[in-house]
């Protein structure tokens, strides 16, 4: 199948398009402005004395109104206008045909007042009259009373300073009627009069009008000022993609134009003065068609004509160059023409976008469904700007339509250009993940193979050295003890060689303890700590010179502990030990306390004594391999490293408090494996 005709026949069955063009047409026939009940003021005299406000809503005071060329009646000076015969001209409307002598060249400069005569529903509640902008300038009366002058309203341009302010304004009914005289000015634009429609509804209603209006106007100009700065943005990223560039500042000059129109949502950020907003509205909108060429030609260079591109340059400069530095009045004239050249642009870009589609090129569907969108709601605007058609303005919907597509269209483009960049950078994580991986196993095992071989170096040469001592005071014993004959000295050599025998099985018991922990594996099983600790102490029962020492034992287990009972066994016996070994002489009560309390998480294990204390310069360095605090311990230097080992290996930690001639309390906290055990058994289950 033809990818592109897939492409088409793909989005139409997913009903993209089909969906915004349906929420395209409900939005049209559900904006108030279509589908409020209509009715229309006719010779001066509009009836809404059937009119429900909760019902049917704000009003529009359309229709025929009085007009009274070149006069300024002012109902609250003395004077009537019975002399004079009322014209009728429609509101809103142009009062361009009522002004005589107006041609196509000659502004359409002058005043006039308009008369309306509303008759209101029996009701007391709060109404409000709501203006949007009127050509040049207007005062107000309402039952003869003036409310409000918006810029100054003259018989020359002399007099008059015009001024574009929307405003909303209460008004109270007398005997159920209002009776509204406009004095109109404009001497400062080519078409004057009432162009936009005024509202009458209650206040409630007619607040909130203008603050969901003010709120649109805010929330469409932000959105396009985004996503402008997000294509401008784009565009520093990929300096080459003019195309992201050009629709950034398409859409900067559509988040202009919101806040120059209907509701001026710009005079609540800035106070700009009326002709300088024409000036920025004008030369916006004049600008739009030249920048949106330049985007359409660096997305289909091939299909648009560098020719028709510089054409279309040219035509518009003069009409940008105009609303720049000319007037109001003159450059209003341009807008007519201008909007011929809109239209014959936007015939090409159908034809650009249309060519790009049979060519195939990425992302051409997405533009001509969407151009085809906007340019039916750019004509739609056109006509009802120009006050021929009863509508409202749908141009941002198609904008947005229109953006949304660009959206999709580069992405589509970035998928497909970084796509396999993404894979190979994906493959290449991985494999720099493996290789770090790796690296960190081989760090770690280098880290430990060094660790082994400085341990294993300094455990042969103390080794070697301890392992000799004793054996060579041994030999030597056995030499002197055969040629004594004296029984008592006989008596105390022996003595000695037990001593000497002893401090040998001691450190042969430390070097088979350190080769267990290093080199055997976990074996978790459930613990007993009451039994553990009552078999360490019964073992240390008849140590040197520890009979006098107090034994005291506090085991609070409550839950089942799991752990490694040889390792366990380690940490009690090296500690309880220690603890006897170091106990001090002079002291009348010596103790040794083992603390122990067990839960579901952990086990806490307390030696305590009140032995001799170890000095501040030695606890830094008393779980090193072979330190020894002082020359004449009896100990091998092994045993607290084990301990440290031990629990390590365990996954626990261990702390020393001491303080010298005082006592010392080691701290070891064990995890319970109960839980690693349970799972293991689970999965051992499943596996069966």
């Amino acid at each position: 199948m033809n990818p592109q005709k897939h492409c088409i026949k793909l989005l139409f069955r997913r009903r993209y398009y089909q969906s915004i063009l349906l929420l395209l047409i409900a939005f049209c026939f559900s904006n108030p402005l279509l589908s409020q009940s209509k009715i229309i003021a006719k010779n001066g005299v509009l009836d809404l004395s059937e009119w429900n406000w909760k019902k049917n809503g704000v009003a529009n005071l359309d229709g025929q109104w009085e007009f009274y060329w070149n006069t300024l009646y002012d109902p609250s000076k003395p004077g009537d206008l019975t002399n004079l015969h009322p014209d009728y001209i429609y509101v809103p409307g142009f009062w361009d045909s009522k002004v005589p002598g107006n041609t196509l060249l000659k502004p359409a400069f002058g005043f006039a007042t308009y008369r309306l005569k509303i008759i209101c529903p029996q009701n007391n509640l709060p109404l409000e009259l709501k203006f949007l902008t009127v050509s040049s300038a207007f005062k107000l009366f309402v039952n003869g009373q003036e409310l409000l002058e918006i810029g100054k309203v003259g018989t020359s341009r002399a007099t008059e300073i015009p001024q574009n302010i929307p405003y909303i304004i209460p008004v109270e009914p007398l005997n159920n009627e209002l009776n509204l005289t406009v004095q109109v000015s404009d001497f400062n634009y080519s078409s004057g009069g009432l162009w936009d429609n005024i509202k009458l509804g209650t206040r409630q209603q007619v607040r909130a009008l203008w603050i969901k209006n003010v709120g649109i106007d805010f929330f469409t100009a932000g959105s396009f000022f985004l996503m402008g700065i997000f294509f401008i943005v784009i565009f520093f990223c990929f300096k080459n993609r003019l195309v992201s560039l050009y629709f950034g500042i398409f859409c900067m000059l559509l988040a202009i134009r919101p806040l120059l129109t209907d509701e001026l949502a710009i005079l609540y950020l800035a106070n700009w003065n009326w002709a300088f907003i024409k000036h920025a509205e004008f030369v916006s909108l004049y600008l739009m068609v030249p920048v949106l060429s330049l985007f359409s030609y660096e997305l289909f260079p091939n299909e648009f004509s560098k020719k028709i591109l510089h054409a279309i340059i040219y035509i518009t400069l003069p009409f940008i160059l105009l609303a720049i530095f000319a007037p109001p009045y003159i450059f209003r004239y341009s807008l007519r023409p201008f909007e011929l050249v809109i239209i014959l642009s936007s015939f090409y870009a159908l034809y650009v976008y249309t060519k790009a589609v049979k060519n195939r090129r990425p992302g051409s569907v997405y533009f001509l469904i969407s151009f085809i969108i906007l340019f039916i709601t750019i004509i739609n605007d056109l006509l009802y700007n120009s006050l021929i058609i009863q509508s409202t303005n749908l141009v941002y919907l198609g904008i947005f339509i229109l953006i949304i597509s660009q959206a999709i269209a580069l992405s589509r483009q970035f998928f497909w250009a970084y796509s396999n960049l993404e894979v190979l950078n994906n493959k290449l994580e991985l494999i720099n993940g493996e290789l770090n991986e790796k690296n960190i196993e081989i760090i770690e095992a280098n880290d430990q193979l060094t660790k082994l071989n400085s341990e294993l170096d300094i455990f042969v040469s103390k080794t070697s050295h301890d392992l000799r001592s004793p054996l060579t005071s041994v030999v030597a014993l056995v030499h002197i003890i055969k040629n004594e004959k004296d029984e008592e000295k006989r008596y105390g050599y022996l003595e000695m060689q037990r001593r000497t025998l002893h401090r040998l099985n001691i450190l042969i018991t430390d070097i088979l303890d350190f080769s267990r922990n290093k080199r055997t594996q976990l074996n978790y099983e459930v613990i007993n700590f009451k039994e553990i600790v009552t078999y360490a102490l019964q073992d240390h029962q008849f140590a040197d010179n520890s009979a006098h020492i107090e034994r005291i034992a506090e085991i609070k287990q409550e839950n089942v502990f799991m752990t490694d009972k040889v390792r366990l066994n380690m940490i009690l016996y090296n500690l309880i030990s220690n603890a006897l070994k170091y106990h001090d002489k002079e002291k009348t009560k010596p103790y040794l306390r083992v603390e122990i309390n067990s839960n579901n998480v952990e086990a806490t294990i307390k030696i305590i004594d009140n032995g001799s204390g170890i000095s501040q310069k030695d606890l830094a360095h008393i779980f090193t391999m072979f330190y020894q605090v002082d020359n004449n311990t009896k100990g091998s230097g092994l045993g607290l490293y084990i301990v440290k080992e031990a629990a390590e290996k365990l996954g626990g930690t261990i702390k020393i408090d001491s303080t010298l001639l005082v006592g010392t309390t080691f701290t070891v906290f064990i995890p319970n494996h109960i839980a690693d055990n349970l799972i293991a058994h689970q999965n051992k289950s499943k596996n069966n």
